[in-house]
């Protein structure tokens, strides 16, 4: 079979488990042996913020179908998760389900055994171990009792990411936003809910591409993964400016410690680039996230050469709101809103916005 056309069946494979279970109610599984046990290890696999496991589950499940003979528990491995589940399970699950792009990778990378072992150590240990125990099950399963099973897997999938849709999303009925309780608001958003650097990062982003709407300066980056490093996606940098297609005012967001490890990176990314003239921006929490960096004087320090300025997060994010008219508040609040409401956004985000702005 040929890769595309495997990982197009492994899509519709998926579709088609999620249009039949949608059909079903918690009823029509009760009849399982072991229910409630099955239940356990789904609540435990499932109702997590990591996406991981159950990506493991999903590509074991859909490897399956593919090989009727593949051991998932053996060889995972040799289904190829990361295509079938990159350009396959993701579009499937796009929009519907929350995952992310290479879901079985980030918990199970080059790994063939998943058992115990594997497990142990795991965040959460107790999400990894439901996986292993749920594929036990199905492997020790056949024909319809299998199917069942795994039916039940897509079902409760499906439950859970309903649930999470249902979440409302909303601003206050006010016309106006003064643009002082609009950078307050923000910053505190990016500071509680920072959902592993993806909101600061958007955040900063939407407010700059706003700052420079009118202008020649392009703003690039925003649009990019937060989760791929700099060094790996030959992105000079989170976010930069642009002026004549030439890149100047290189920004890094981040709301955790940045060390020399960090700083190291940065200047491997550039040079890589050719671009260590450029001028290197964090944007990050002042103080405390260069309190391991020695030299930092005035928010700037030199380090192997180069320079590199640091500035408050929160500070930043409530003066690039002052230069923003009260249209363009209301349209980052709208497209921030849009971007919370969509179900690959974990529970803590939608609760954060909610504790936030409303």
């Amino acid at each position: 079979m040929e890769v595309a056309q495997r990982n197009e069946k492994a899509k519709q494979f998926i579709l088609d488990k999620l249009e039949l279970v949608s059909t079903f109610t918690e009823s029509d599984f009760k009849v399982l042996d072991d229910y409630f046990n099955l239940k356990r290890s789904l609540n435990s696999l499932i109702n997590v913020s990591a996406k991981g496991f159950r990506g493991v589950v999903a590509t074991a499940i859909t490897g399956k179908f593919l090989n009727p003979g593949y051991d998932p528990l053996n060889d995972f491995y040799s289904c190829n998760p990361r295509s079938i589940f990159e350009q396959g399970i993701f579009y499937a699950f796009e929009n519907r389900i929350p995952c992310g792009k290479s879901d079985p990778l980030n918990v199970a990378k080059n790994i063939n055994v998943l058992n115990d072992e594997w497990a142990k150590g795991k965040r959460p240990q107790s999400a990894a171990q439901a996986a292993v125990d749920y594929l036990r099950y199905i492997e020790s399963a056949t024909g319809e009792g299998q199917e069942d099973i795994i039916n039940f897997f897509f079902f409760k999938l499906l439950e859970y990411a309903n649930s999470i849709a249902s979440i409302e999303i909303s601003l206050p009925g006010e016309q106006e936003w003064p643009n002082g309780l609009f950078g307050a608001k923000l910053s505190r958003f990016v500071l509680e809910y920072p959902e592993s650097g993806t909101i600061p990062q958007l955040v900063v982003s939407k407010l700059l591409n706003k700052v420079y709407e009118y202008s020649s300066v392009v703003v690039e980056g925003g649009d990019e993964s937060v989760f791929g490093t700099n060094t790996t996606s030959k992105k000079p940098a989170d976010i930069w400016l642009e002026a004549n297609n030439t890149p100047f005012n290189l920004f890094e967001i981040t709301v955790k410690k940045v060390d020399a490890k960090r700083l190291d990176d940065c200047i491997q990314s550039l040079h890589v680039l050719n671009m260590l003239d450029q001028p290197v921006h964090f944007i990050c929490r002042m103080p405390e996230d260069v309190s391991t960096l020695q030299g930092v004087r005035g928010g700037v320090l030199n380090y192997k050469g180069k320079v590199f300025n640091f500035l408050d997060i929160s500070n930043f994010i409530c003066s690039l709101s002052l230069l923003l008219s009260g249209d363009q508040v209301i349209e980052v609040l709208d497209e921030l809103k849009l971007f919370v409401q969509l179900v690959d956004r974990p529970v803590k985000t939608k609760e954060g916005w909610k504790k936030v702005f409303n």
